[in-house]
């Protein structure tokens, strides 16, 4: 009894001592972290088929040390989230050498975003603004080095960083109330996405005979990469890789319940890499916002605040004038009239990973509106077979108090997309709205002939050989009374 006791004592002290000799360097600004754009507002129920399990652990590097170094940002979103997605592009699952030979080094980004040069921390918003602007490059081509953080990368550097951009980087929830926060954590997973952590005020990193953290509070931030969950471990519990060696944890990983995650994880990133591209779009290699394949489909569904569908048809010749810029006939019709104070919500499906926009027109004053993104919610979705609610379940979109002609247009496109631009030159277009909008994207758009509607529901499917089509404008004229 005796040397179990001593055993254990001595677990406890090693785990304690680790926690003192290795760095953390985490920086929080709430202000920062809600300034950047939130992903897509999926409905509860894309939620419900998530798998009780799943590990990206098979494409994770083996750990290393940060050292006393406060560069755990680097090492989280360099080292480790970036050479995770690398890794599954390249399908390198398990091949633990391929992977090492290519880790991203956590010095080119600390060194760019670090505080000051003391090296005494970083924001996770700086270093994904870092990757997603610059790029990334490999460990072999700037070293990690404990003891110096002031070393510059050169130019030449900078300029191997660019074929390592990251597509886009998302933070899953608030920072008050991050609802459904361990759900997006595990969807972005199982979506093969790694997720950056900000574990918040922490005193050590202590765990149990489980490899499960001893939830505690202190004063310390550490960056860190969530690789999987497992619902039946702990009660449900992520594993996170740290940048504390191979001696920490079980293997440098160990796990937080999902309860302990939720109050005490206060930033939380996914990082989206670019796709491999096909053989039809070797041209787009170097465009950061283009989407691997040139096949796009998508689904809309409008409901009523009641839950209750609003009837729709394919308008005549919606495909036949699809891209005839002076054809005025929107693609659908409400088949129904409703009046002023109508709330209604639009749930849409999209069949490829994308970008999605929403406009809205009123013919009574000619207004026109960005209706979606807002709110820093993300344009970019990530995922397939989910749905998203515009403008999203908290909130309805409503017929004014003006009757007339209203329309939608929703933008399924393949490319990043200046919503913004889009908007002003619709407004200042000598045509009306659906002649002004397809003049702006003439030449984006896919041709009427690969695209195919559905008759009694808002679904399309498009594909082209040509790799200048991105954009598929949906137009749906709606009468209000």
């Amino acid at each position: 009894m005796k040397k179990v006791t001593l055993l254990f004592l001595s677990l406890i002290l090693t785990t304690s001592l680790l926690s003192q000799e290795f760095g953390t360097g985490l920086k929080f600004d709430q202000n920062l972290y809600e300034s950047m754009q939130q992903t897509v507002p999926l409905v509860t129920r894309s939620f419900d088929r998530l798998p009780i399990s799943y590990s990206l652990k098979g494409y994770t590097p083996t750990p290393q040390s940060q050292g006393a170094q406060g560069s755990c940002v680097g090492w989280a979103s360099a080292f480790g989230a970036r050479t995770i997605a690398y890794a599954v592009k390249n399908n390198w699952e398990n091949n633990t050498a391929k992977i090492n030979e290519n880790t991203f080094s956590p010095a080119f980004v600390y060194n760019q975003i670090k505080v000051n040069d003391k090296c005494e921390g970083a924001y996770i918003e700086n270093a994904m603004m870092v990757m997603n602007t610059y790029g990334s490059v490999k460990m072999t081509d700037f070293p990690y080095n404990a003891s110096n953080c002031t070393t510059a990368p050169s130019s030449y550097t900078f300029s191997k960083a660019q074929d390592h951009k990251i597509l886009t980087y998302e933070r899953l929830a608030k920072w008050e109330n991050p609802v459904n926060l361990t759900n997006k954590v595990k969807k972005a997973l199982s979506n093969k996405n790694p997720v950056v952590i900000g574990l918040f005020k922490f005193t050590d990193l202590k765990t149990d005979f489980n490899n499960v953290w001893i939830s505690n509070t202190g004063t310390y931030g550490h960056a860190m990469v969530v690789v999987g969950y497992d619902d039946t471990k702990a009660g449900g519990a992520f594993e996170i890789m740290n940048s504390w060696g191979s001696n920490f944890g079980k293997g440098g990983f160990f796990w937080i319940k999902y309860d302990d995650f939720e109050r005490q994880v206060k930033t939380a990133y996914v990082l989206i890499d670019k796709e491999q591209t096909d053989n039809n779009n070797n041209n787009n290699n170097n465009n950061n916002n283009i989407i691997a394949s040139n096949i796009l489909g998508g689904e809309l569904t409008l409901k009523l605040g009641d839950g209750t569908n609003m009837p729709t048809s394919l308008s005549e010749g919606a495909t036949r004038n699809f891209n005839i810029v002076k054809a005025t006939k929107t693609t659908y019709k409400v088949d129904k009239s409703y009046s002023s104070g109508t709330q209604f919500r639009i749930y849409l499906n999209s069949k490829q990973k994308g970008y999605v926009y929403l406009i809205g027109y009123g013919s009574s004053d000619k207004s026109v509106h960005k209706l979606y993104p807002f709110d820093n919610f993300s344009d970019y979705f990530s995922y397939t077979n989910s749905e998203i609610a515009l403008p999203n379940e908290d909130y309805f979109i409503e017929f004014d108090n003006n009757p007339g002609r209203d329309i939608l247009c929703v933008l399924y496109s393949k490319e990043k997309l200046d919503i913004d631009a889009i908007v002003a030159k619709s407004k200042n277009g000598n045509g009306d709205f659906v002649s002004n909008i397809k003049e702006v994207l003439s030449t984006k758009m896919y041709s009427g002939s690969d695209v195919t509607f559905s008759k009694n529901k808002i679904e399309f499917s498009a594909s082209s050989t040509n790799n200048a089509s991105k954009v598929v404008p949906i137009f749906i004229e709606m009468n209000h009374q």
